[in-house]
């Protein structure tokens, strides 16, 4: 594609990179509602419709971590590399949503996209972009300063100086005053905020939308009690696997000493390793492994709508799809303190949050749940939900952002001269 090939478009570009996992859904989600409820123009621009994404000497879709203090993905890119024809179609667009866009868009081109007084708002999905490539900091601080040092990457592939140099650029970019950072939930905001990343008229909390496709089956009979243990990899250490497990087997020791049959089956979706189910056979936790679901969320709905406890003891995330999804259908969360697990639970006064990281902890919470556990109060809980996840809801939101930031780049910019929308789409979902 060359500039010339570029046609007028203005309105709203929703750009991901992200093919599937979280970000993924969440960023098409995000543009369904906007192409069905905005009052902007939007296309939503992926590798696909973009005709072509990073090379892989510029950014490698491979982790550069170092599995220490965390083997969630670290994500790095060599700087410097920028493709102007992609520029050139970016700048045709009144204002840019920037999702997980890493192996999409370069650091330069954000770069050069920021530097015209476009608006352009990035979700952070997790907080890659407010550090120098990890996704999640695992209480590393160093994102609130320069990066230098990182204890994450693995140092026999990159120097830590470029992972300071990558954290400088995006600093560079989020100073600017068009750039907004939104978030799914208060707890990253407030990290944005404390961060220095922006300051809090730039950041907002936006949640993603969702639409349950089924009704919820509250009447069902709940025997056996069905727990969910769900994520895109079960294996990764923040999701903290081993520890759901502990949690469950002595939850069938506590529940089988009083006397009976546990009653309890637990579904288990996402790709997972020989370990994990091994030790479910050995604890004599009754479990159904479902593999890795993609593409099929008719059958996840299935799934979601006989879950009575979603179990996750992940000791960092931000606001996990999958707390929505579920919580859609009516079930209730057992979740760990201090991120936004607990932020969801807390606003919706549904579920428990175990004290502390331990099996007895979370296996206490569990009972607490399955105890209090009430039709009444899930079926009050899941409305709300719906309700605060309507697409609708997110896409009213997002235009009254993006209008207020269009009219004060309009003042600070008025050389922009900027377009009304057309009525034209790159791709369509």
């Amino acid at each position: 594609m060359s500039a010339s090939d570029i046609p007028t478009r203005g309105g709203l570009a929703v750009l991901s990179s992200a093919s599937a996992g979280g970000a993924g859904i969440a960023a098409r989600r995000m543009a369904s509602a906007m192409i069905a409820h905005s009052s902007f123009q939007t296309d939503f621009i992926d590798g696909t419709a973009l005709g072509a994404i990073l090379p892989e000497d510029v950014s490698k879709q491979s982790s550069f971590s170092n599995h220490t203090i965390s083997d969630t993905h670290f994500t790095y890119e060599y700087p410097g590399y920028s493709r102007g024809w992609v520029i050139d179609l970016l700048r045709s667009y009144d204002v840019l949503n920037i999702q997980w866009a890493s192996y999409l868009l370069s650091l330069a081109e954000l770069d050069a996209l920021s530097s015209t007084g476009k608006p352009i708002f990035f979700t952070a999905h997790d907080f890659h972009y407010l550090t120098g490539g990890c996704h999640y900091p695992a209480d590393c601080s160093r994102f609130h300063t320069d990066c230098r040092n990182c204890p994450q990457i693995d140092r026999s592939r990159i120097s830590p100086a470029r992972i300071a140099s990558n954290h400088a650029i995006k600093r560079k970019i989020f100073a600017r005053p068009n750039v907004h950072l939104i978030a799914p939930s208060v707890w990253l905001h407030d990290h944005i905020v404390a961060a220095g990343i922006v300051p809090p008229a730039r950041a907002h909390v936006v949640r993603n939308p969702y639409v349950a496709e089924n009704p919820p089956i509250l009447d069902r009979k709940r025997d056996p009690l069905r727990i969910l243990l769900i994520a895109d990899s079960l294996y990764e250490g923040r999701k903290q696997m081993p520890l759901a497990l502990e949690a469950l087997a002595l939850l069938v020791t506590e529940r089988a000493a009083k006397g009976g049959d546990p009653n309890i089956t637990v579904d288990l979706v996402g790709r997972s390793d020989k370990a994990l189910l091994a030790g479910l056979r050995t604890a004599g936790v009754p479990h159904k492994s479902h593999g890795r679901i993609v593409d099929n969320h008719a059958r996840l709905s299935q799934i979601f709508a006989r879950t009575d406890i979603m179990l996750t003891c992940s000791n960092e995330d931000n606001w996990p799809n999958i707390l929505v999804e579920t919580g859609a259908y009516g079930a209730l969360p057992i979740v760990g303190p201090g991120h936004g697990c607990a932020e969801f639970v807390q606003r919706y006064n549904f579920g428990e949050i175990a004290s502390d990281y331990t099996a007895p902890a979370f296996a206490a919470a569990i009972t607490r749940g399955i105890e209090c556990w009430r039709k009444e109060a899930a079926a009050k809980n899941l409305e709300k939900i719906r309700a605060d996840h309507a697409p609708q809801v997110a896409a009213q939101a997002m235009d009254t952002l993006l209008k207020a930031a269009l009219d004060a780049s309009a003042s600070q910019y008025p050389s922009q001269n900027r377009r009304q929308s057309q009525d034209v789409r790159l791709s369509a979902i």
